[in-house]
């Protein structure tokens, strides 16, 4: 059982004592290029001496978009921020080739030269730090430098809102260096620019990348002088705007709110306060609707297709409550007159009277001028209340069919129509 144990005593020790050289030729190689390299300076670009820019290559891993507010007119995403540059000056060497990299810790990151990258259309950004700064430092044997870091951050997106909620944006995150001019370091796109984390997804909005670009300089003036040129990259994320939401919650409750106010139309027309109640009902739900739908937008003075929507939806429902008032009046109008000439009669006042040549009138011939008077404001009320009820059989066909021909219209110009 001895016999059998030295062996692998023997190689347990090889190991560790392979492990702890491994350790201190790393520890060795930090030490000489960054803290006993003389000719090292990490405020100096690395190609500062030379007659060119150091280029630095950008990748962005894009781990989520936490929202699209259109009210701020910004997104909200994190990234894992990838850079790449060399460095000629923390080269090195290993006889042995058992080092591929360097793996720098947070607390030497400052001893490094590293790009002066900012977003330029950014609002607020932070630097994960739990447990530990999200970042990573590799330098390899070349002098070439690896470099990630963890970022989440607002960016500024311009947005045109005159199809939403039928909208695509196009919103972009542009890159620059803030301090070292083109002439210094310039940036550019990896050959994968972009990397989208699998299964990326957003409650309203999908999301691709599309385009990017390379030289979107920008100049910084001071005093109408040009202070110098810088470089800049710039990435375009399409969100298309999804549409079921939308349905759900505007679109469906705003049709059945104005079918309801064509209810009216076969209700009585003597049923006044259910008339009153039911169209003053629909125009005030669809005053709130109308208001709760555009409340998460910001106040452009453009038309966008949610007020297109909203406005008529009002306008058919103010507009069953207008045609309610016209059957009213023609319902009541007569209907008052004649009630009056019955109270006058049955008063007495007419009973005695003269005819225009100044000659009394007879009992019977007031009589009989005064039933050819009832008749006559009887029919002429009988046609009214006609009138009114042929004005709730013909809006029971004309609104659904106007309204029928605005949908059509409204879908196909916002469905089909590319501004």
């Amino acid at each position: 059982m001895r016999m059998a144990l030295i062996p692998m005593l023997v190689n347990l020790t090889l190991v560790t004592l392979g492990d702890i050289t491994l350790a201190q030729k790393r520890q060795a190689i930090i030490n000489a290029i960054l803290h006993n390299n003389k000719t090292y300076d990490p405020r100096i670009p690395p190609d500062f001496e030379n007659d060119y820019p150091t280029k630095v290559t950008v990748q962005i891993y894009v781990l989520s978009f936490d929202s699209v507010n259109e009210a701020a007119m910004e997104y909200s995403m994190s990234i894992f921020l990838r850079t790449n540059w060399t460095d000629s000056r923390l080269s090195w060497s290993d006889n042995s080739k058992l080092l591929k990299r360097l793996e720098i810790d947070t607390k030497l990151m400052p001893d490094v030269w590293m790009p002066d990258i900012y977003f330029i259309n950014e609002k607020f950004a932070n630097i994960h730090d739990v447990t530990v700064p999200n970042r990573l430092l590799h330098i390899y044997r070349n002098g070439s430098i690896q470099s990630s870091i963890r970022i989440s951050m607002s960016a500024s997106c311009d947005m045109f809102l005159q199809r939403y909620p039928h909208d695509q944006q196009i919103c972009s995150l542009r890159i620059g260096s803030y301090s070292y001019s083109s002439e210094n370091v310039v940036y550019e796109w990896h050959s994968t620019p972009i990397i989208m984390r699998n299964g990326l997804t957003l409650p309203r909005f999908t999301v691709k990348s599309e385009g990017v670009r390379n030289n979107c300089e920008h100049n910084f003036n001071d005093n109408n002088m040009i202070v110098g040129e810088y470089t800049c990259i710039q990435i375009d994320f399409t969100l298309t705007r999804l549409f079921g939401y939308y349905i759900a919650q505007v679109y469906i409750p705003s049709v059945l709110i104005v079918i309801l106010s064509w209810v009216s139309f076969w209700i009585d027309i003597d049923a006044i306060p259910a008339r009153v109640s039911l169209g003053l009902l629909t125009v005030l739900t669809m005053t709130t609707q109308s208001t709760g739908a555009r409340s998460a937008l910001p106040r452009v003075s453009y038309i966008k297709a949610i007020d297109v929507w909203m406005s008529m939806c009002l306008v058919f429902v103010f507009a069953a409550l207008l045609e309610f008032a016209y059957v009213n009046v023609q319902a009541r109008v007569e209907k008052r007159r004649r009630e009056s000439v019955l109270h006058s009669s049955s008063s007495g006042r007419t009973l005695e009277g003269f005819d225009r040549n100044g000659d009394p009138i007879s009992l019977e011939t007031k009589e009989i001028t005064m039933s050819a008077n009832k008749r006559f404001l009887y029919l002429r009320d009988k046609l009214r209340r006609q009138r009114a009820r042929m004005a709730d059989k013909i809006s029971r066909v004309a609104f659904p069919i106007v309204f029928v021909a605005f949908n059509a219209i409204y879908w196909l110009i916002y469905t089909f129509y590319v501004t």
